[in-house]
């Protein structure tokens, strides 16, 4: 992302912190996050994408501890009048919405004044989110810090050039384990292949409409819907679509419906990562 975009995020937030805060920041800093391993304990997140489609990505406001999203909810709360807040409770996550949203609102005045014009969706809040993990790690990253003197606040954008990703290999992994899906997400992006998850089959269903991946890697044992059932049903929508089946237990009954469904390599758990990497270069040559 240029530069003259992220000096407008970084001064938004500054403005926006000490307008609603009434507390100044002792630095503002902007980095490249080439890492993406932050784990916050608090954060709000919100989507964005100009409206030809070419650019997307996420704001992310992020606290390492509960206790700083609270201070910060608190302060604003106070400023408007409002009582202070003991923990991270719904009306907490009420202000700290209206702060994103206040924040993210001056950003995208100032590049629509540059010629980025983008939409963005309300904020949400998650608590405990890897960035690594969520779709994060895929994509091209930014910090802004605000330096409190005692704490900070940090404020990541993630950015995404969308028709330089087509030109990318697609893949969607498929699994109920939160681990394998971001030790399979770290892997395949590493080896340059661009990365969607699902944590089930009915998930898989929606982002694979959109995503349109050109390899899908599914376990068969997961709630809401199955493995076997979401080929099936993607299959339907996508005659082309191909698959990798993983799977702890190596059933017979199963490999044989899996290799009805265009199913390309059939792997049983535990993963050796080089060789799966390997698997999946394979499927897509």
């Amino acid at each position: 992302m240029d530069a003259k975009f992220l000096t407008v995020l970084a001064d938004s937030c500054k403005n926006v912190f000490t307008q609603m805060t009434k507390t100044g920041t002792v630095n503002v800093s902007v980095k490249r996050d080439e890492r993406l391993k932050e784990i916050y304990a608090v954060a709000q997140v919100t989507p964005y994408e100009d409206f030809t489609k070419k650019v997307k990505g996420k704001f992310l406001l992020g606290f390492n501890d509960e206790r700083m999203a609270v201070a910060v909810a608190s302060a604003i709360a106070e400023n408007f009048g409002l009582p202070a807040f003991r923990n991270f409770s719904a009306e907490a996550q009420d202000v700290m919405n209206e702060f994103m949203n206040t924040i993210v609102g001056h950003t995208i005045t100032g590049w629509d004044k540059m010629g980025l014009r983008v939409q963005f969706d309300p904020p949400t809040s998650v608590q405990n989110i890897n960035i690594r993990d969520a779709a994060f790690s895929c994509q091209e990253a930014y910090m802004i810090i605000l330096d409190l003197g005692v704490d900070r606040v940090v404020f990541t954008i993630t950015y995404i050039d969308a028709n330089r990703e087509q030109l990318r290999r697609r893949v969607m992994v498929v699994d109920d384990s939160g681990i394998i899906r971001g030790i399979l997400a770290k892997n395949l992006i590493e080896a340059g292949f661009a990365v969607e998850v699902a944590e089930d089959g009915l998930v898989a269903l929606d982002k694979y409409q959109t995503f349109r991946p050109h390899l899908t890697i599914m376990d068969l044992n997961m709630p809401n819907l199955g493995g076997l059932d979401a080929m099936q049903e993607i299959t339907q929508m996508d005659r082309q679509a191909k698959f990798i089946v993983l799977t702890s237990t190596a059933r017979r009954d199963e490999e044989l419906i899996a290799r009805t469904l265009n199913v390309l390599a059939y792997v049983v758990k535990p993963l050796q990562m080089q060789q799966f990497v390997s698997i999946v270069k394979e499927a897509l040559d």
